[in-house]
C-alpha cells in the first residue's frame, strides 16, 4: 500500500512539472525591481556623497507557440545623489521611463528548467534635476539581444534570471538653460557584468 502511495504521489508531481512550461495561447504577466545605494568619503572632507537607484519593469507578453512569445513591457530607472561634502549640499535626481516590446525564444532543459533569448526594443524619455530646478531632458533608443533562464516552480508560478548581453543605446540631451542638444551612441557586451532576477505567472 505504501508502495502504491509513493508510485502515486510521484506521478502527480511529475505531471505537476511535465505541464509546467510556456504553452501556446498563455499570458505571461511579471517582471523584475532592482535597488542599489552606494556612498563615498574623501579623507580630510567632512561629509559624504550617497547614491540611490531604483528600478522596476513589468512586462506581458503572449505565447505563439510553446518556445515564441511576443510583449510589451515598461522599464523605469529613479536615482538620487546627494553630495554633502561642498557648501552648499547639492541634490541630483533623474529619471527615465521606457516603453517597449520584447520577442522571446524558450528551449525547455528537462520539465522545470528553460532557456530562453530575448529581444526587446524601447523609446525612453527622462528628466534631471539639480536642487530641484530641471536642468535637461533626454530622449532614447534602447535595443537588446539578453539571454534568460526560467525556473517553473509549478505551471503558474516561474523565476527568472536574465543575463547582461549585447545593447544599443542612442541618447540625445537637452540642456534646459542653453537649449544646446548632445547626442551619445554606446554599444555594449555586458554578458558577465549584469544579472536580474524578476518573476512571472502564466496564465
Amino acid at each position: 500500500m505504501k508502495k502504491m502511495i509513493i508510485v502515486a504521489a510521484l506521478g502527480l508531481f511529475g505531471t505537476q512539472f511535465a505541464n509546467a512550461q510556456v504553452k501556446k495561447g498563455d499570458f505571461l504577466v511579471g517582471g523584475n525591481v532592482g535597488i542599489s545605494t552606494s556612498s563615498s568619503k574623501t579623507d580630510g572632507v567632512d561629509g559624504k556623497t550617497t547614491s540611490t537607484s531604483f528600478g522596476i519593469s513589468p512586462k506581458a507578453g503572449y505565447a505563439l507557440s510553446d518556445k515564441w512569445m511576443v510583449g510589451v513591457f515598461v522599464g523605469s530607472s529613479f536615482n538620487n545623489t546627494k553630495n554633502k561634502t561642498v557648501e552648499p549640499n547639492t541634490e541630483s535626481k533623474g529619471n527615465v521611463i521606457i516603453p517597449g516590446v520584447f520577442v522571446r525564444n524558450y528551449h525547455m532543459l528537462g520539465e522545470k528548467v528553460a532557456l530562453f533569448g530575448e529581444a526587446n526594443v524601447g523609446y525612453g524619455f527622462g528628466t534631471q534635476k539639480n536642487n530641484d530646478v530641471k536642468t535637461a531632458s533626454t530622449k532614447s533608443i534602447h535595443a537588446n539581444v539578453v539571454p534568460g533562464i526560467s525556473y517553473f516552480v509549478n505551471k503558474r508560478f516561474v523565476l527568472e534570471g536574465v543575463f547582461g548581453g549585447l545593447s544599443y543605446n542612442n541618447i540625445k540631451a537637452k540642456n534646459e538653460v542653453s537649449g544646446v542638444e548632445a547626442t551619445e551612441s554606446t554599444f555594449d557586451f555586458t554578458f558577465t557584468e549584469t544579472f536580474q532576477v524578476g518573476v512571472s505567472f502564466l496564465f
